[in-house]
């Protein structure tokens, strides 16, 4: 269902660059003007996606630099609680991501500023993990309960390349998405146990992720 979903939101934001492929009349690409911010929403819906075992949010912000190129960043936050009957783990941090995007259009429908992009981000993450009430199966004893593992606060760096959409749905109102793959360069340190999430990257486990984000951003001309 949640493939579903987020293809058919994939879709609808994608219809306006779609429609404008379809214009026999084309124009030179506007130089957009001031400043582009937004949220992701699919940040927004982590608790109903996860039942409230995460939450999080980000906001983004890109400004025309020249010709076809944009600078880009991204801020956010991300909040984990698992509860099991073999622990209790908290997950608390902050990330960022800056970089630059590339618009590929050569041209463009009137009155209207959508792009199709490639960009690359640098991401960086400081957060903290803990867990308290550890249970440690035993095999040929009982198990040992009431364990804990310290909060620490440690830090990741990662690359990512994505490519993605902005399309001006109303004037100076942009819905879009990327599709991005992310590299993580420096790997958080615990001698305890390794992070289930890092913030902004993903699995803590791998050195590898793929995202998907839906935004909603407005242009602040000055």
């Amino acid at each position: 269902m949640r493939r579903i979903s987020g293809f058919i939101i994939s879709v609808l934001l994608l219809l306006p660059v779609w429609c404008g492929a379809q214009d026999t009349v084309r124009y030179p690409v506007n130089e957009m003007k001031g400043i582009r911010i937004g949220v992701d929403i699919s940040k927004l819906l982590l608790p109903v996606i996860y039942s409230g075992e995460r939450m999080g949010f980000e906001a983004t912000a890109d400004m025309h630099i020249k010709g076809n190129l944009f600078g880009a960043a991204e801020a956010g936050w991300l909040y984990v609680n698992l509860d099991d009957t073999a622990y209790h783990y908290r997950e608390n941090g902050l990330y960022g991501k800056i970089g630059a995007d590339y618009n590929l259009l050569k041209s463009r429908r009137p009155n209207s500023n959508d792009i199709v992009y490639a960009g690359v981000r640098y991401g960086l993450s400081v957060f903290s993990q803990q867990a308290g009430q550890v249970t440690i199966p035993g095999h040929f004893w009982p198990d040992a309960t009431g364990h804990s593992i310290p909060k620490n606060t440690m830090q990741a760096h990662w690359l990512e390349l994505l490519f993605g959409v902005k399309a001006e749905v109303l004037k100076n109102l942009y819905a879009g998405l990327t599709f991005r793959v992310k590299f993580k360069i420096v790997s958080p340190k615990d001698n305890y146990s390794t992070p289930y999430q890092v913030p902004g990257f993903g699995n803590g486990n791998s050195g590898f992720s793929l995202g998907i984000n839906y935004y909603v951003s407005y242009n602040i001309r000055f």
